[in-house]
């Protein structure tokens, strides 16, 4: 009897294996055409591998995908549907229909989706993110920068929710928290498309934290334990900048602040990675280099010149830049007003 139960099970774990061989292949042959452009050729050849395999979710997420990239909005929200009320659906499913929701600017339907998936999925960060960005959408400013930071504090090594919030603080008035989270995101993304928009906003976000004493003092008044550190620190060396907020008054000022805060209680108290990974960099001499790179906005032609007379310490820097990784832990997420 064993014997016999054992050939229809090989047989069907056989079929399974060939089934998802098809699949696959359907999706490699789709993605190539993608790639070329064909995006109906692409769709034809799921809707016909969809029909040897009914409702098989990989394949309907190609042709929820395939839709969004079509900007065939109706179409893409009618699969992912399909896709949110399978019994097998995951958190890519609710990010597909959300996005599609999004793209066809029904962001009310985006905010209702991306609610339910952070209910069943409340420690997935990228869902926060785009819940933020549905939020911002439909106006819901409060909301969106809530979601943005819940995002941080459940997935703290997600770049984009500190993108949004890098911009958000930047609209808000919050320089000290604009510049952190900005220059957390470049280290996280330091070649991606949004890196350069983010570089130029973290140089003008500390010539705005330091337009005026004034600004500090209130961080220090005002904010929380982590804030009143991180503003304290930087007033002791403020003078530095009264001559200009330039690359290299800020790699001076930033270097002490490093000195400083690893000297004192603060490190213990209020661990930072972004002040390891600097701390890091000026220990291998390359924080100058790092600094230049990253206050490059300033005067573009400037940095161009500092890096031909320093051509070494440059690439000394990108060698190091797309050999290290940046990856906060949990744990590191301090409340602020």
């Amino acid at each position: 009897m064993k014997k016999l139960l054992v050939l229809p099970m090989l047989l069907l774990g056989a079929l399974v294996a060939f089934g998802q061989a098809g699949v696959a292949d359907a999706h490699k042959q789709a993605m190539d055409k993608a790639k070329d452009g064909d995006l109906d050729k692409a769709l034809s050849i799921i809707q016909t591998a969809a029909q040897s395999y009914p409702g098989n979710l990989n394949l309907l997420k190609d042709e929820a995908f395939i839709n969004t990239w079509k900007k065939d909005y109706t179409q893409a929200i009618e699969v992912g549907k399909k896709l949110i009320a399978s019994p097998d659906a995951d958190e890519q499913c609710y990010q597909i229909l959300g996005s599609a929701y999004r793209g066809a600017s029904k962001y009310s339907e985006a905010e209702r989706v991306y609610l339910e998936a952070v209910d069943k999925y409340p420690n997935n960060s990228l869902l926060y993110a785009e819940l933020g960005d549905a939020l911002k959408q439909n106006n819901k400013l409060p909301q969106a920068r809530d979601a943005w930071e819940k995002g941080i504090e459940v997935g703290p090594s997600i770049s984009s929710n500190y993108y949004f919030l890098a911009k958000f603080y930047a609209e808000h008035k919050n320089p000290l928290w604009s510049v952190l989270y900005g220059e957390m995101f470049i280290n996280f993304e330091s070649f991606s498309g949004r890196t350069s928009e983010i570089r130029t906003l973290v140089t003008d976000q500390y010539a705005a934290l330091f337009a005026t004493p004034a600004v500090l003092q209130n961080y220090i008044d005002n904010g929380q334990g982590f804030e009143k550190a991180v503003a304290t620190t930087f007033q002791a060396y403020q003078d530095m900048v009264t001559g200009g907020v330039t690359p290299e008054s800020l790699y001076a000022l930033r270097g002490q602040f490093i000195v400083n805060w690893f000297n004192s209680d603060n490190a213990k108290q209020y661990p930072f990675k972004l002040f390891d990974r600097q701390q890091q960099l000026l220990k291998l001499g390359i924080f100058e280099a790092y600094n230049q790179w990253l206050f490059a906005s300033y005067n573009p032609s400037r940095f161009s010149n500092w890096g031909h007379m320093h051509d070494g310490l440059i690439k000394e820097f990108s060698k190091f830049q797309k050999s290290s990784m940046f990856k906060v832990p949990k744990g590191e997420y301090y409340a602020h007003n």
